[in-house]
Parts: C-alpha cells; sequence; structure tokens
C-alpha cells in the first residue's frame, strides 16, 4: 500500500511541474535590426492568435540591455530605449552586432510584456520586421510571447 500511495504521489507531483510554462533562457533571435511593430491584447476566452495580433499596442516601452545571465536589470548596461507610436510601430536604430536582452512593457499592464534574447548579426538573412505579440501567457502556456520575423526574400520565421 505504500508503494502504491509513493508512486501515485511521484505521479501527481511530475503532472503537476509539467503544466508550468518555462520560457527558453539563452535562445537568440538572430536578426539584423530591431524594429518593427508590437502587437497584442488581454481577450481572456477569445485569445485567437489571430485576433490577439490585429491590435497594435500603442505606448509600450523597449529596452535593449547587453546580455548577461543571471540578468539583474539595474546592473545591465542598457543600449537603447524606444516607445512604441499609435500604430505599435518601433525601430530600435543602428545595433552594434551583438547579444541582447529585449525587454517590452505596456504602459497600464501587470499581464502584457514580454523578455527576448536577441543576437544581432550579419550573417543572416537582412531582417525586414518583427512582429512581436506580448499578450498575457495563459496557464496552458498558449498566447503572448511571440517573436516573430521577417526575413528579406521569405515568409515569417519564430
Amino acid at each position: 500500500m505504500r508503494a502504491v500511495t509513493s508512486a501515485l504521489l511521484i505521479v501527481a507531483t511530475l503532472g503537476y511541474e509539467g503544466h508550468a510554462c518555462n520560457l527558453v533562457d539563452g535562445y537568440f533571435h538572430q536578426v539584423t535590426a530591431i524594429k518593427g511593430r508590437i502587437v497584442g491584447k488581454d481577450l481572456r476566452l477569445f485569445s485567437f492568435r489571430w485576433l490577439r495580433q490585429s491590435f497594435s499596442v500603442a505606448g509600450a516601452t523597449l529596452t535593449l540591455y547587453e546580455y548577461r545571465s543571471p540578468a539583474n536589470t539595474q546592473e545591465l548596461k542598457r543600449i537603447a530605449v524606444a516607445q512604441t507610436d499609435s500604430d505599435g510601430k518601433f525601430d530600435l536604430g543602428t545595433t552594434p552586432n551583438g547579444h541582447y536582452i529585449l525587454y517590452i512593457t505596456v504602459k497600464d499592464s501587470d499581464e502584457m510584456g514580454a523578455r527576448f534574447d536577441v543576437e544581432v548579426t550579419d550573417t543572416v538573412r537582412p531582417t525586414e520586421g518583427l512582429l512581436i505579440d506580448v499578450s498575457p501567457i495563459r496557464p496552458d502556456c498558449s498566447g503572448g510571447s511571440e517573436f516573430i520575423e521577417r526575413k528579406a526574400g521569405n515568409a515569417e520565421t519564430h
């Protein structure tokens, strides 16, 4: 009986931990430029990808830091800051090749926002633009935190 109880406890614990969203730290989105559009919306039950991404996020703040892990933002070197316009568009300008952390915060929202590790490099096809979805991530790990890149001469990449 004790063995069965222990086995059930282990299975329940493993099942519980499997539901936590684990965003990958240290995966670098390779781009040639950091410019594009911020989209997203907290739509609760109606959080379909195409619908979330039809809402522009005006007034979001993008802060680019030099990459270091583990990251304590107070100790990181800030490289650039930009705000989205009324259409959610942004451009961080010319950024030297290197590894960075991109934080996106949305005014008046604790649920919307994102963090991405980015590598600016000239070894990939030119970046035409980014579409970044900062919608909240749902308990089933679906939803926002999407970094979609349009490269010159092809379709979107994630």
